[in-house]
């Protein structure tokens, strides 16, 4: 298991290219389907790949594709790269396709590695590679990452998107749970509020000025955050009481494109407000931290209230680069201090 979970990690083809005969290496099956030109694969270089995996049953199922999201870049070398896929990897050269299969029997071998449910005994997984490029150093695969990345952000934004609202779906009756306390609890306090397509209320304050927030952007947040039937406190970031390790009370720096980073009910809210914008937002429970809560102070199932402020919005790329050079600035400064440090005892006998 451990190796098709591996191979899922670091490894385009349909499943009509994996018919014909496969080779047997160390417990694999596999096939180079050779297209490609130039050198194979040397030791420490960098392989850029594709990789696609198919469970072959009744009705083929795509696990997964990185054709969603975004190629992958790794070293290729025996330490980092299991024995077997490093002996088939390097066989390669740039521009061929690699298909391995593995019946599930073996990958399931494990009794502690339980066989999802629609998956059955004596059927094949596939998991099919294309090398995209070979680069010999890391600087050069740091290059190409880079270009890669500003490249597939808006694609894999979009898709986890989807995914989120495909989960949100899932749990539509929690959803319309939620969306009647919260309306009966404006009502009855006369707050008119706004919903999102997702479920979110949103009582603006104060409009802010410019565009929309969006997934390009870092958004500078100050928010107090409330449970909406106690209507007690249990985070804020402009509350001393709530100060968050040893750093002074400051905006909160929210990636919207990192949707993992906070809950989908701000992620919704913010891409809805402005620079400048005040509000306060009702968060039903599965746009918050959902059937398991958050420790003592969120229950399951909770509903929240942030007040919030959009103090600044910012590029991300040049939120990230400013955040670069103040790390490079303090690394600068640690080091001339440590320079200019007095000398120890030690250091003193060793200059004797």
């Amino acid at each position: 298991m451990k190796q098709f979970i591996y191979l899922a990690a670091i490894c385009m083809l349909a499943l009509s290219a994996c018919t014909g005969s496969f080779k047997k290496g160390d417990g694999l099956e596999y096939k180079i389907i050779s297209s490609g030109s130039g050198k194979t694969v040397g030791y420490g270089n960098y392989i850029q790949i594709h990789i696609k995996q198919l469970y072959a049953g009744t009705k083929d199922t795509v696990l997964m594709d990185t054709r969603d999201y975004m190629s992958r870049i790794q070293v290729l070398d025996s330490v980092s790269t299991p024995l077997a896929y490093f002996k088939i990897l390097k066989q390669m050269r740039k521009g061929d396709s690699l298909i391995i299969r593995l019946l599930t029997d073996t990958v399931f071998k494990d009794p502690k590695n339980v066989m999802p449910e629609f998956m059955k005994k004596g059927k094949y997984l596939y998991t099919s590679v294309k090398l995209l490029n070979i680069f010999e150093t890391r600087e050069q695969a740091d290059s190409a990452n880079k270009a890669e990345t500003a490249l597939s952000k808006p694609r894999i934004f979009k898709k986890q998107m989807e995914e989120i609202e495909k989960g949100l779906a899932a749990k539509k009756a929690q959803l319309n749970t939620d969306s009647k306390i919260i309306e009966e609890y404006l009502t009855k306090n006369n707050v008119k509020a706004q919903k999102t397509n997702w479920g979110t209320f949103i009582a603006t304050s104060a409009e802010g000025t410019g565009a929309n927030i969006s997934n390009t952007d870092v958004a500078l947040v100050n928010y107090t955050g409330r449970t909406l039937d106690s209507g007690k406190v249990f985070d804020s970031n402009t509350d001393p009481a709530f100060k968050h390790g040893d750093q002074p009370l400051q905006p909160l720096a929210v990636n919207i494109a990192d949707l993992g980073g906070i809950i989908v009910g701000w992620t919704d809210a913010l891409t809805h407000l402005k620079k400048g914008s005040k509000a306060t937002i009702y968060i039903p429970s599965s746009l918050g931290y959902g059937a398991n809560g958050n420790g003592e102070k969120i229950k399951p199932n909770e509903n929240l209230i942030f007040d919030i402020e959009v103090v600044d919005v910012v590029n991300e790329e040049a939120y990230m680069a400013k955040m670069q050079a103040m790390q490079e600035e303090m690394m600068r400064k640690a080091q001339q201090q440590q320079s200019q440090a007095p000398a120890t005892a030690d250091t003193v006998k060793k200059g004797k």
